[in-house]
């Protein structure tokens, strides 16, 4: 017989099979390491669901083409939706979005390509030749007939930024215009390296009168854009570093993981012009981040449906936006963020390229509800925001909310609004040093730290002298691992080391804390303002609630002089020292100060052993002159579906050699 056994036809063709499998195995796997991405491509919706989703389209952007004044192009800040509108106050933001939406309007038919191109070329010269401006920067209200800012605005960075994006997307769609060319001198006119104002991050704005603002844009929110815009400038760039300089705080929601910021808004603006799916900074995939916000506020809804008449399955989504007692944040957790039922169509709506088919469903639930039907609705689609517990429902709707609802739809149907934005070269370039690379990245919930605290045979004195501890056991927090909100400099800024130890009647705890200046002025409850070290104390372990009598919150600050202590315990409202539950003494140093305290086991309602364990993270705060502040926290993890914050760890060890 010729051939042998590894040449027959029955083992040829089992080969065969096995390269198959091998293959498809291949694919599959291929498939799992794109992750999110594959399941967040638009949905292919049905010749009904488009016509619905052109009509709410439609409705959204005939706001922009509707209310914006006839000479300079400023776009209204808000309007009513029914009946004839008085206001005169526009917004730079709102007017960013106009110019994008104007380019889709022509694209779609909805207003002729040579109406929109006059509209851009009125609005980007006003607002080169005429419009008030500070170092490139607009403010954020203005008159809409003359441009004079309103008597409290501010000059805003993400609110030019926004207008900014608007700009060069409308450069994009009439390139070789001068539309092209005034939209690029609008962008290279912005100083983005004056509004650090010396600082690692970008202020959040700047007044005649006083400066710039104390509030920085430290942490992750709406802000990206302005950073991608910041560190791609082609006159006035800032360096990249400020972007890893944000903070991407990260919670949990039941099995969620995310970088949190509670409105949605925050996670949807960006995106409208910058296309991150399938992209990721070595931090993050913001696309798929967005995407779990969404899901998140979705079921927070859901969850909170039994308390709050508003809120089902479908009818969910939780914003900044009008409300039954003014213009108000909302959000869901983690974080904190108000919510009392009210619920703003922008907040499914501007995630519907996040996700399509539970954002369709929302608008449809939200056109169809027989308790909402011919109550939020009007000309220029849904209303701001809605509440059925009060009841209330807006006659208003707002251009930066009626924005990402045109945009993202449009987004979502032909990707058109991504396509003009991300050509720019500038934007390419800038998505690379901030270091955007090809590929998701899934968020792992942090590990939680543990530290070993070794009994003492022998009391220790509370004399703020630091010689009897072992200072080569620290419990160290730094910067890079362990910062959690505000603006630091650097570890000589801020940074301090702690030791801890226990017997059966104390929890002892020392801090050696660098700080370049000291500010010590409150008193009481308020010490948390100035310069302080915090200890966060969960008995149970299982999460830390705010205000909640058996966790602690207790902070001890040098007195403005000599060795005393100023000490507050804010769950229990009142100085455990007074009381004989605490003791601490301090010792300035030159470039910061030890601090040395024992806290009663009474007061912190644990009996104490050998194996216990608890709850447990330190925490340091810097107050500076410059009206700034940060901290320095050793975990503190936001878990918003249970209410609580999961901390640290702590084991009490035996005795110490």
């Amino acid at each position: 017989m010729s051939g042998g056994f590894y040449e027959r036809p029955g083992f040829l063709i089992l080969k065969k099979v096995r390269r198959t499998v091998r293959k498809i195995l291949a694919l599959a796997l291929f498939a799992l390491s794109l992750g999110p991405f594959l399941w967040a491509q638009p949905a292919s919706f049905s010749p009904d669901d488009e016509r619905f989703l052109d009509e709410v389209e439609r409705k959204a952007f005939d706001y922009f083409n509707r209310e914006h004044h006839p000479k300079t192009g400023l776009v209204k800040d808000k309007a009513v939706n029914a009946g004839n509108d008085q206001s005169r106050i526009a917004s730079i933001a709102a007017t960013g979005f106009g110019l994008t939406a104007m380019c889709v309007g022509a694209e779609r038919g909805w207003i002729e390509k040579k109406d929109a191109r006059e509209y851009c070329v009125k609005t980007l010269r006003f607002a080169l030749k005429q419009l008030p401006v500070q170092r490139g920067f607009f403010y954020h209200f203005m008159d809409w007939r003359t441009g004079k800012p309103t008597k409290y605005s501010e000059i805003s960075s993400v609110d030019t930024a926004l207008f900014l994006a608007g700009a060069l997307t409308a450069g994009e769609y009439f390139k070789g215009t001068e539309i092209e060319t005034m939209a690029q001198a609008l962008y290279e006119r912005a100083d983005f390296s004056w509004m650090l104002n010396g600082g690692r991050t970008l202020s959040m704005g700047w007044k005649p009168d006083s400066g710039f603002l104390k509030e920085r844009w430290n942490s992750y929110n709406e802000s990206l854009i302005l950073y991608l815009l910041a560190i791609a400038s082609p006159a006035h760039p800032i360096p990249a570093e400020s972007w890893r300089a944000v903070k991407k705080k990260i919670g949990v929601y039941g099995t969620h993981v995310l970088i949190y910021c509670p409105p949605l808004f925050t996670h949807q603006y960006s995106q409208v012009w910058l296309d991150l799916r399938n992209k990721n900074d070595g931090v993050a995939d913001y696309f798929e981040n967005s995407r779990v916000a969404t899901i998140v506020n979705r079921e927070f809804c859901i969850d909170r449906s039994d308390q709050n008449k508003t809120y089902s399955e479908n009818i969910w989504g939780l914003t900044a936006c009008m409300g039954p007692d003014g213009y108000k944040a909302y959000g869901a957790p983690p974080g904190n963020a108000p919510q009392d039922g009210t619920i703003a169509p922008t907040a499914a709506g501007g995630s519907i390229v996040f996700t399509p088919e539970l954002s369709l469903k929302a608008f449809r639930a939200m056109a169809s509800d027989p308790d909402l039907k011919g109550k939020i609705s009007g000309k220029y689609g849904f209303c701001d925001a809605f509440n059925l517990k009060r009841p209330w429902f807006s006659n208003e709707v707002i251009g930066i909310d009626q924005g990402p609802i045109a945009l993202m739809i449009e987004n979502l149907r032909s990707e058109m609004v991504w396509r003009l934005f991300m050509r720019n070269p500038s934007v390419k370039e800038g998505l690379g040093k901030m270091g955007f690379r090809e590929g998701t990245l899934r968020l792992k919930r942090p590990k939680r730290p543990l530290v070993e605290i070794p009994k003492r045979d022998r009391e220790i004195t509370i004399d703020g002298n630091l010689n009897d501890w072992d200072l080569g056991s620290a419990t160290e927090l730094r910067l890079q691992e362990h910062y959690e909100v505000g603006e630091i400099g650097d570890d000589a800024d801020l940074s301090g080391d702690f030791y801890f130890a226990w017997d059966e009647d104390f929890l002892y705890a020392a801090a050696r804390v660098r700080d370049e200046s000291l500010i010590l002025n409150q008193k009481g409850e308020k010490i948390w303002k100035d310069d302080c070290i915090e200890l966060f104390v969960n008995p149970d372990g299982k999460g830390l609630r705010w205000g909640r009598q058996k966790d602690v919150q207790l902070g001890f600050s040098p007195a403005a002089s000599g060795d005393d202590v100023r000490c507050w315990a804010w769950f229990q409202s009142y100085d455990p020292m007074t009381r004989g539950l605490a003791e601490a003494k301090v010792k300035r140093k030159v470039d910061g100060y030890d601090l040395e305290a024992r806290i009663s086991w009474k007061f912190l309602k644990m009996d104490p052993s050998e194996g216990l364990r608890f709850g447990f993270s330190p925490a340091v705060h810097d107050a500076d002159y410059d009206r700034s502040d940060g901290k320095e926290n050793l975990f503190f993890l936001p878990d918003g579906k249970n209410d609580c914050f999961i901390l640290g760890k702590a084991i009490l060890r035996g005795t110490e050699n």
